[in-house]
């Protein structure tokens, strides 16, 4: 006791894994404040960086105006009136880069939460209201080709994919191993179009870039899991892959409607761009921006049509595969075809609870204020005059909870449509997850039943040779003088013949006992229904 120390040493401690670039800090102030100097904005922001295609879109009923942007020519884009006449505007914008995000959060006072949310890659799919703004994220799935390049020394001469979360390139994988080599050297193109037939039709204007995979979306910290997931993929074989990247959207007050893409922005915008251009589509004559947030939800939906055809396409071969010729390669694709569908699943569902979150959206009314601008609960309270003055200081602009954003009737009726459409989509994940794990049953029960089947010819065989081996056995003995062995050797199948058969009947009557049983029931069955059809025949009526 006397030698014991006086304090304990610690034995836990936090801990922090090292990455190269941290994004956030314990106890950090939300969000991102643009409205800041440069160099005081946080390091993963001003890293991004890209090449950003940008389309202003300005459109009446009578008439629409369009501006293509860059990076360079972004502000001075946005410091032009807005034509006269115009009514809505929708600004796209294809890449995330920190200049262009800054300009556009500056211009139009975004949120600072929501462009935290905006640069944080893997935001859940949820819709924000703020007081003259609301924030939609969410996911977009679609179907791309793989593209692999090779030059006559084997080696592919494509740029390096990313492996980073972020997509941004990182040359810290280089040992990741020859499973991350090959998934590295594969490039991606969008699929412009999938049909259950074998026949698909390229773009050839479709650019040939890096994306993210199903698999890098979800467990991009491990290369090794990723690259093996994406070779043994059920549509590896078709040369297919599902890219999966995010999707932010503002919708503000004064009927703008703002999206960032990371890099599928073509993908939505052109059927979009071509409805804005006929003066006779719904989205056109309206001018409203909550159906223009209708429109490219439903457009990033529809883009996983071709993702449910193809997965639905690989389950029925995987099913064909199990009822002909099952083995551990089947099972093992069915296993990962399960954990892709579980995880468009899981990306996909959210965006039910969004459009329903839409849907019932109405504008909360502002609360009740006096003459001085305080709420009318606090001004009835006793409280001294200087927590008074913070009071009025504090609530001098609405509270976050009240917002003059609104969804429009139409746009409320047109937004159940998209959910018809989720639900649809969710309904037949659904059904191809059941069906994955009734193939995977039957494979189990398939193989099962062959085992069972030579287990039973083994058996068989074993039953006719266990009597002629305990005969020959015993004539084999050697004896210096044994009494009733001294016989010729036609006396071995005089004895063994009659112990063979006996020996097997008695096996077979053990063995098929149950089954005579089951057919002196079957017989009795049968008697006892040919009797109620002679007494019905005679009676002419039900007994």
């Amino acid at each position: 006791m006397r030698h014991r120390r006086p304090t304990r040493t610690n034995t836990v401690t936090t801990y922090h894994e090292e990455t190269s670039q941290a994004t956030w800090l314990p106890g950090a102030e939300p969000g991102i404040d643009t409205a800041v100097a440069p160099e005081r904005l946080p390091a993963h922001f001003t890293n991004l960086t890209a090449a950003c295609d940008i389309q202003i879109v300005d459109f009446s009923d009578s008439e629409i105006h369009h501006v293509h942007a860059t990076n360079a020519t972004l502000d001075e884009a946005l410091m032009e009136d807005r034509p006269e006449g115009s009514l809505c505007r929708w600004v796209s914008v294809n890449g995330l880069d920190s200049d262009v995000i800054t300009s556009l959060s500056n211009n139009y006072n975004l949120h600072r939460l929501a462009i935290e949310d905006l640069i944080q890659l893997h935001s859940r799919t949820k819709v924000d209201w703020y007081t003259d703004q609301a924030f939609v994220v969410l996911t977009l799935q679609k179907l791309v080709r793989l593209h692999q390049h090779r030059g006559q020394d084997g080696k592919c001469d494509c740029p390096a994919m990313e492996d980073s979360e972020d997509g941004s390139s990182s040359d810290k994988d280089d040992s990741a191993g020859e499973l991350a080599g090959k998934a590295q050297s594969r490039r991606f193109s969008p699929v412009s179009f999938w049909s259950s037939s074998k026949s698909k039709r390229h773009q050839d204007e479709s650019p040939i870039k890096p994306i993210r995979t199903l698999h890098r979306y979800e467990s991009a910290q491990i290369p090794e899991h990723t690259a093996f997931m994406e070779k043994h993929s059920v549509l590896a074989d078709e040369e297919l892959a599902v890219s999966v990247e995010q999707v932010s959207i503002f919708l503000l007050a004064d009927n703008t409607i703002i999206s960032f893409f990371e890099q599928s922005a073509q993908d939505v915008e052109t059927p979009l761009l071509t409805r804005l251009d006929s003066p006779e589509t719904m989205l056109r004559r309206s001018c409203d921006a909550s159906l223009m947030l209708q429109a490219l939800i439903d457009a990033i939906v529809d883009l996983a049509v071709p993702v449910k055809e193809a997965y639905n396409k690989a389950r029925k071969e995987l099913q064909v595969d199990a009822m002909t010729f099952p083995d551990i390669k089947t099972s093992r694709k069915l296993h990962i075809f399960g954990e892709e569908i579980d995880m468009l699943q899981n990306l996909f569902k959210p965006i039910v609870h969004l459009v329903n979150a839409l849907r019932d959206h109405n504008a909360e009314p502002l609360p009740p204020r006096n003459r001085d601008g305080i709420p009318a609960p606090i001004y009835n309270r006793s409280i001294s005059s200087d927590a008074l003055r913070r009071h009025k200081t504090l609530h001098r602009t609405p509270t976050s909870t009240a917002t003059t954003i609104t969804i429009t009737p139409l746009a409320h009726t047109y937004f159940g449509d998209v959910l018809d459409h989720c639900i649809t989509m969710i309904q037949a994940l659904e059904q191809m997850d059941a069906s994955a794990q009734n193939i995977s049953t039957l494979i189990f029960n398939t193989v099962g039943a062959k085992n069972n089947n030579l287990l039973m010819i083994f058996t068989v065989v074993t039953v006719l040779f266990v009597p002629l081996t305990f005969v020959s056995g015993y004539f084999g003995m050697n004896f210096n003088s044994g009494g009733g062995i001294d016989h010729p050797f036609a006396w071995f199948w005089v004895v063994a013949g009659p112990v063979l058969v006996g020996f097997t009947a008695l096996v077979a009557v053990t063995a098929g006992w149950d089954w005579i049983k089951d057919l002196f029931v079957k017989k009795g069955i049968r008697r006892l229904r040919r009797r109620r059809g002679r007494d019905r025949a005679r009676t002419g009526r039900k007994v």
